[in-house]
């Protein structure tokens, strides 16, 4: 099997892939900056005991992340974890794509895994958005070229920054708090009307309906750009509620970033 890990600002997600498209088993774990690799071994083969896997099952695996003092550290617990080098994603590898951007060297290697993913599952053009500690939507045209696309704050990010600079909202309403910060397993829930008769929903209104306003508007725009009918496919956290509240999406998938990571393994792994 192969080992695909995503390293994001939020989460470390980690999926094991057979033959097929969707990942066998699948493990979330919380990016910690100051983790030391000891601690972060012990919680990823104990999550892979309880699936009933272990490391001698793995033949290879491949690391994307976007936090740098994180990438050694999993490089290296992978080696000596696995007894083989992952592959380590990075923006001089062949993805499959032309890059047509000002900065190739500097677009992030989740977004680019992505593009991939979503080229491999639309015909024509393509936008996959990936809902995470920010909002990333990364745009493939027909000819298949990744063009860039938009960087908005995640919906928890943005819900957390209004609650921040307004503290007394936290007393009127601690349900949609507690959710945005994601304490007690708890999640935002969207209303059952635009219009809010309490602070609650006037919250949810606002954080929940606003935010799929935002999204629906940018991928208005994107899509009068290309000038093509475009294929969505939403990704991250937040992805599953609000693809569930707009048209302007085609499809939720949780695994497509993982997906991406796959797909460009194949084209490197047998490459210098």
């Amino acid at each position: 099997m192969l080992l695909t890990i995503d390293i994001g600002n939020s989460s470390v997600v980690v999926g094991a892939f057979g033959e097929g498209e969707v990942p066998v088993a699948s493990w979330r774990l919380p990016t910690d900056r100051r983790g030391q690799p000891e601690e972060i071994r012990r919680s990823l083969e104990e999550l892979w005991r309880e699936s009933g896997l272990g490391g001698e099952d793995f033949g290879a695996a491949a690391l994307c992340s976007v936090v740098g003092p994180l990438t050694e550290v999993w490089r290296g617990l992978l080696a000596e974890t696995l007894e083989r080098e992952p592959l380590v994603l990075h923006q001089g590898m062949d993805v499959g794509l032309a890059l047509d951007l000002e900065s190739p060297d500097a677009v992030g290697m989740d977004r680019l895994a992505d593009a991939v993913a979503v080229r491999a599952r639309a015909e024509g053009a393509a936008v996959a958005i990936d809902f995470g500690t920010a909002t990333t939507f990364n745009v493939v045209d027909e000819e298949g070229r990744f063009r860039g696309g938009a960087i908005a704050p995640g919906l928890s990010a943005a819900a957390g920054s209004l609650l921040d600079r307004a503290p007394g909202l936290l007393e009127l309403a601690p349900d949609v708090a507690a959710a945005a910060r994601g304490k007690g397993g708890a999640e935002l829930e969207a209303p059952s009307s635009a219009i809010g008769r309490d602070t609650d929903g006037a919250l949810r209104s606002g954080i929940i309906l606003g935010y799929t306003g935002l999204v629906e508007g940018l991928l208005g725009r994107i899509r009068e750009e290309l000038a093509a009918p475009v294929t969505v496919i939403a990704t991250g956290g937040a992805g599953r509620i609000i693809t569930s509240l707009t048209g302007a999406i085609d499809q939720y998938d949780p695994w497509l970033t993982l997906a991406g990571i796959r797909r460009i393994y194949q084209l490197n792994s047998t490459r210098g």
